[in-house]
């Protein structure tokens, strides 16, 4: 007799098919998010008992979990500094332009056309969260000409780093293997390197500024209680009115003094306004904790405290190569350039041609280092600049410079000009247009 399936294996597989929103559009059989269970996600109250929490679970020596860590960062990056910390972040490689190489160096513009496309950006941008979740797991999903439209995210708290797997339900021992077949070359597996060896994957810049977001969520909180509080006046009403229905109407017209608020009184009721010095100078408190957090954060994912919020033209801000906002920000951009550079060439340009893309071996995809050309370019420019004053005052003294070492020195050839050489006087060695306009005048 044949053993009937449990009821949760009937439930699954009624709704494993895609049905409306449920799942993405795209219906591939090895899409793993089709083995994902459907259901909501909680949302918990987090404060630093939760922050440490949350690290114990993916630190159990059998069956780690991450899922009250991602619970954690989805709430994190509700934080509008964090949010706008991270686009500036993401914007410094998405904003950049890249090119791919055959192996004799020539550009592949085939290549370069299916990557200037929507679904490329979005894989990049996925990969990129990586830095800041601790990993990424994409799912490529059908090939519609030759293109992904339906490539989509698998949802991390599903995710077992550790085991490499995508579980059905949060909290499960075990699920679907994503390096390994059928589902190896439908996934990009994106993580980033543990700090403490605990795991074979990080934890992600979140976990360290969850930390200053806890503190400063919990600091905006206790300045909107402060400002109702202190700073706002308290109001009494007096009345020697004995009346439930008279007295009621005083109250209520204190209640709704808001906008354009007002009362009738009588002459023997009043109504007072009582306010507090703190109200005053006791805000400072809040907004010091919460410009401090502010900058660690900053500091963190962009690696400058005043990287977002820097002027240019204030000390400290602006461009250039010595400056300090600027060379953080250009050390972001390389080490993230070279991060999804070993991603596509490492896993997306292979997975590519397993799937029947027409791609040569040996093809290199690169970011264009247009910003490090600038500044070679300008401390050339520099130099050239500062040369040409030596040699200025070279002359000025009675002496010159080769020729030859100007242009081996700088790459700017040059040349003597005869018909604006000036006449010189032979003793001073200076320009004489006194006797300049005799010599003209003596051979008209």
């Amino acid at each position: 007799m044949a053993q009937k399936p449990n009821i949760i294996q009937q439930i699954f597989n009624a709704i494993s098919v895609p049905i409306g929103g449920v799942f993405q559009k795209g219906n591939a059989k090895n899409n793993l998010n089709r083995s994902i269970m459907p259901a909501q996600l909680a949302r918990l109250r987090h404060d630093i008992g939760m922050w440490r929490v949350a690290v114990a679970e993916a630190e159990q020596g059998y069956y780690p979990h991450r899922v009250k860590m991602q619970t954690m960062f989805i709430d994190t990056v509700l934080n509008g500094h964090v949010a706008a910390c991270i686009e500036r972040r993401k914007d410094l490689t998405m904003l950049r332009d890249f090119e791919v190489y055959n192996p004799d160096e020539t550009e592949n513009e085939d290549l370069e056309e299916l990557f200037e496309s929507e679904w490329f950006s979005l894989l990049v941008s996925y990969s990129l969260d990586a830095l800041f979740y601790g990993y990424s797991l994409i799912a490529l999903n059908d090939i519609i000409d030759s293109s992904f439209p339906y490539l989509t995210l698998v949802k991390r708290w599903h995710i077992s780093p550790d085991r490499n797997e995508v579980t059905r339900f949060v909290y499960a021992q075990n699920g679907n293997k994503f390096l390994e077949d059928p589902y190896k070359n439908w996934h990009i597996w994106v993580k980033t390197p543990s700090d403490t060896g605990q795991s074979d994957c990080g934890y992600g810049l979140l976990y360290k500024v969850a930390l200053y977001e806890i503190f400063l969520r919990n600091t905006l909180g206790y300045n909107g209680d402060f400002v109702e509080l202190y700073s706002q006046p308290y109001r009494i009403g007096k009345t020697t009115k004995t009346n439930e229905d008279e007295r009621a109407l005083l109250e209520q017209a204190l209640q709704n003094m808001g906008s354009s608020g007002y009362a009738v009184i009588d002459p023997q009721d009043e109504i007072q306004f009582l306010e507090t010095a703190l109200g005053g100078t006791g805000w400072k408190g809040y907004e010091n904790l919460e410009q401090r957090c502010e900058q660690k954060i900053s500091k963190l994912i962009l690696g400058h405290s005043d990287a977002l919020d820097s002027v240019p033209g204030k000390l400290g801000a602006g461009t250039g190569e010595e400056n300090p906002v600027a060379v953080s920000l250009m050390d972001k951009q390389t080490k993230d350039g070279k991060f999804i550079e070993n991603m596509v060439n490492g896993q997306l340009i292979p997975k590519l041609r397993s799937l029947g893309f027409a791609i040569p071996e040996g093809v290199v995809f690169k970011y264009k280092n247009s910003g490090e050309e600038d500044e070679n370019r300008q401390s050339m420019v520099d130099y050239a600049t500062k040369l040409s004053s030596v040699a200025v005052n070279l002359k000025n003294a009675g002496l010159g410079m080769d020729e030859q070492f100007f242009t081996q020195e700088t790459g700017i050839p040059v040349y003597v000009n005869m018909t604006v050489m000036p006449s010189m006087d032979a003793n001073t060695n200076k320009f004489d247009k006194k006797r300049q306009n005799k010599l003209d005048n003596l051979y008209k």
